[in-house]
């Protein structure tokens, strides 16, 4: 039973990482958003089962694990080069600090 809540998990990481809400796959599937929000907390295996249809066919995932990785690489490339900028920065000033006091 731990799957499950990973499943649903992975299911809206994905969903979320293609910028789509709830109300997006209600008008999709033509059904209300609560059933979309039951869906995604394990209330409604059928809805569930087309949604991840959809982000099959329409949106090209064949693997939630894969797309999902991939998603959180590309962040965290982001995210290492925006930390080796402020490294950079960091190192700059305490250069121009040792420099004033030689001064």
């Amino acid at each position: 039973m731990p799957d499950q809540p990973d499943k649903y998990q992975q299911v809206k990481g994905v969903i979320k990482s293609l910028g789509l809400d709830q109300a997006d796959l209600a008008d999709k599937l033509g059904v209300k958003q609560a059933s979309i929000s039951q869906a995604l907390n394990g209330g409604n295996n059928k809805a569930f089962q087309r949604i991840v249809q959809i982000l099959e066919t329409e949106y090209s995932i064949t693997s939630l694990n894969q797309h999902l990785e991939s998603a959180v690489g590309n962040e965290l490339a982001v995210i290492k080069n925006m930390l080796q900028n402020l490294q950079n920065s960091v190192d700059e000033l305490r250069q121009e600090i040792r420099d004033l006091k030689k001064e």
